[in-house]
């Protein structure tokens, strides 16, 4: 049979799979808890599984393999700061969150930092900042529609990409955390074999194995296989690469990863999930190399997102469907999980639990709830077309369009959350406020306003960086305003 053949039974077996998985998740859905943290009642193992998944996107297996073929080993950067930093934050922020939601029985990042603070503005605030992950779905899709455009003959870009989103929309719809985190055990399966099968190939097809791979890149930009790339949009100094391992750090807070933290069931067993997120990191980081092998199988490629697409058309077709299949699976478990947390910030953060609750809106409290669970089934669908319109014309970078919503959140939430677990004598509500504020600012303006830092990592850290100090500077100053309970921890 051809790849076209191959390509459409796999996607087929895939599609059948989520939507299946999809309505045995909605069997288990009572209510807008049961949606959001799937009622706290999940495994250490299939969360784990479920946190890869969400956090390895598109933006790993076509964004970062990109970075690699434009820039050379200086990209692998990006493997270092994620299985370093990111696991370091993941490992700091974990047992504070879920140790702590025992008592708060929070269903969202925005609700958990809201009952810290004791701080309905923040609430509001956090819900209005997630909603730039909008911008994160964006760029899932665009990977859906470049990766399929180019795998199947005769399907254009823009069918495939409504075709991503329909299919990522109708389960997540269906069957929220449960079908969220139970077809991502399916998903880091596929995912964890294309980064293994990506790296071995490559060491079979050069004969002197990385040392190869390196000459090659050497003999073509002595650049490539340098500690920094002046030519790169994240790496072209050290203070950069400083900007993307903390910001990698700040991205393991992330809301669509929180609520995995929330959903397990006994506090204890987070340790399992830390090293189950270990082994499945690694193993999905490996595909990065897969840019290396490109990039010296073929300098010319005119999209670099593209390289991975190119690479995999290079083995037989059932072995390029896995890994097709691998990558689809990448991007529709983010997505899921990022349509997932801006629905439940705007149903139960903004609307239930702001505006109904302060009055804004005159609802009773029975029907606000049955209307914010209906709005659970109604926005995913709103976000999709919303995400959708941003990419009927694909960025050149994936992985750019990516980070302008993590780094957006980050700049906003990270010191909020770090003060509340590790600095709660001086973490105060108007502190907290100010500092996002003041963080998503500076985001703003180096970035998206006055192109002062052209990487977006790098303006992401360095918000985050300037909210830590606000947070700090104000939350002594303030201390006085503390509550005598939480002033004596």
């Amino acid at each position: 049979m051809s790849l076209n053949t191959w390509m459409i039974c796999g996607l087929a077996l895939y599609v059948c799979f989520v939507i299946y998985v999809g309505f045995l998740g909605a069997k288990k859905i009572k209510g807008l808890s049961d949606f959001a943290v799937a009622g706290e009642s999940m495994g250490p193992i299939p969360l784990g599984l479920a946190f890869a998944a969400s956090f390895f996107s598109a933006a790993t297996f076509m964004g970062y393999v990109g970075f690699c073929y434009a820039w050379g080993s200086t990209g692998m950067w990006i493997f270092l700061a994620i299985f370093c930093a990111s696991t370091l934050g993941f490992i700091l922020l974990a047992k504070g969150v879920r140790n702590s939601n025992v008592e708060l029985k929070s269903i969202s990042m925005a609700d958990w930092l809201a009952k810290r603070y004791n701080s309905d503005v923040l609430r509001g605030l956090c819900s209005i900042v997630f909603i730039i992950q909008i911008f994160y779905i964006a760029g899932q899709f665009s990977a859906g529609g470049s990766l399929l455009s180019g795998m199947i003959d005769g399907l254009d870009y823009t069918t495939a990409i409504i075709g991503v989103t329909i299919i990522t929309v109708l389960y997540v719809t269906v069957g929220g955390l449960f079908a969220d985190v139970y077809t991502s055990i399916g998903q880091m399966c596929l995912m964890i074999f294309a980064g293994v099968f990506v790296f071995v190939s490559g060491l079979m097809l050069f004969k002197g194995g990385l040392t190869e791979v390196s000459d090659i890149l050497a003999a073509q930009n002595p650049y490539f296989v340098t500690v920094t790339n002046p030519g790169a949009l994240h790496m072209y100094s050290y203070a950069t690469i400083f900007g993307v391992m903390f910001i990698e750090f700040a991205f393991a807070g992330q809301p669509q990863l929180l609520n995995k933290i929330m959903a397990l069931k006994n506090p204890k067993d987070m340790s399992k999930m830390i090293w189950t997120w270990i082994f499945a990191s690694f193993c999905c980081l490996l595909v990065m190399f897969g840019g290396l092998y490109m990039r010296a199988i073929n300098p010319s490629l005119k999209v670099a997102d593209n390289a991975v697409i190119e690479y995999v058309k290079l083995f037989h077709p059932v072995i390029s469907t896995i890994l097709s299949v691998a990558i689809v699976a990448a991007l529709m478990s983010t997505a899921c999980g990022l349509i997932l947390v801006i629905t439940t910030c705007i149903s139960n953060d903004l609307f239930l639990k702001t505006l109904v609750k302060h009055g804004i809106i005159n609802m009773e409290e029975e029907k606000a709830e049955r209307f914010a669970y209906g709005l659970t089934k109604i926005l995913p669908a709103i976000i999709g077309a919303i995400s959708l319109y941003l990419v009927f014309n694909p960025p050149p970078f994936m992985g750019v369009m990516v980070w302008i919503g993590i780094s957006g959140v980050s700049a906003a939430t990270l010191a909020p959350l770090i003060f509340a677990l590790f600095l709660p004598k001086i973490a105060n509500s108007k502190a907290a406020i100010i500092g996002a504020i003041v963080g998503e600012g500076v985001y703003f303006y180096l970035y998206l306003i006055a192109h002062i830092e052209r990487s977006v990592m790098a303006a992401g850290a360095w918000g985050v960086l300037v909210s830590f100090v606000v947070m700090f500077v104000l939350g002594n100053l303030w201390k006085s305003d503390l509550p005598e309970a939480q002033a004596q921890k």
